[in-house]
């Protein structure tokens, strides 16, 4: 059922075309013209040469990690089918079915089972460490990211190394959205989703031009789908912090039950 009523912005976080997935799902069910902030934009290195050799040559590894959708789309610039030999490994279900959805429904891909909160480096680890632990691991990541992984296959005898097959580049607002955030701010606090710790800081770099912007922000509602990311944003203030599923309807039903409306 749409809205007619106003109620407080929703600002929606995560990076890729999942955001704006989930935006045109608001809008088209609910009227809700919610704020597109991707906490990152995802660009390929300046030096695309160094990530084709690597990618091109893969036989001495055991196992790829992909850990995010961004390292997915960024190797399924290189990569049109894995060496059969490969095990690919994520961090959860939901960038699982986007490795499936680059290369086919057969392909195999070792991952921890159940929603966002029973994700993430950890869990994995726990699934390679009572199985096989792999000789070479290759991590696919951006410029940074999944140290605690790597250094605890490392402990366990494995070779790891990473390649940065993508560039994070952190959201900074238009003075278009500036305005928008300034004139908002006289009403009730945000609804904010967000899903990785890294965002969080992201968001709070973004609005300090802005006056009073970090005080508005954190007084609002925050829905992310991960423990982790909930404890970074009750660090950073955020008083009414939810988990969510990952899934689009589970994340529209969150927003909407925080949604307070004004005649």
């Amino acid at each position: 059922m749409r809205m007619n009523l106003s109620h407080q912005p929703v600002i929606l976080m995560r990076p890729g075309a999942a955001n704006d997935r989930l935006a045109d799902l608001l809008q088209r069910q609910d009227g809700i013209r919610a704020w597109r902030w991707p906490a990152y934009a995802i660009t390929l290195p300046e030096d695309e040469s160094l990530v084709s050799d690597r990618l091109a040559h893969l036989d001495d590894f055991d196992m790829v990690v992909l850990a995010s959708p961004a390292a997915v789309t960024a190797a399924a610039h290189w990569v049109r089918e894995w060496p059969k030999h490969l095990t690919l490994a994520t961090v959860g279900e939901g960038t699982a079915r986007v490795i499936r959805a680059a290369w086919g429904d057969d392909v195999s891909v070792l991952c921890p089972p159940g929603e966002a909160e029973s994700s993430g480096s950890e869990a994995l680890f726990e699934i390679l460490r009572h199985g096989v632990i792999p000789s070479r691991v290759l991590i696919i990541r951006g410029q940074s990211g999944r140290e605690w992984l790597s250094e605890n296959l490392i402990q366990l005898g494995a070779d790891v190394e990473k390649v940065c097959a993508y560039v994070r580049v952190p959201l900074e607002l238009s003075p278009e959205q500036q305005d928008q955030l300034t004139m908002s701010m006289c009403g009730e606090g945000p609804i904010v989703y967000i899903t990785s710790t890294d965002a969080v800081a992201t968001l709070l770099h973004a609005v300090r031009p802005i006056p009073g912007a970090r005080d508005w922000i954190v007084s609002g509602r925050a829905i992310t789908i991960h423990p982790r990311c909930a404890d970074r944003l009750r660090e950073a203030g955020f008083k009414h912090v939810e988990i969510s599923a990952a899934a689009d309807e589970a994340v529209r039903q969150r927003i909407l039950s925080n949604l307070i409306v004004r005649s």
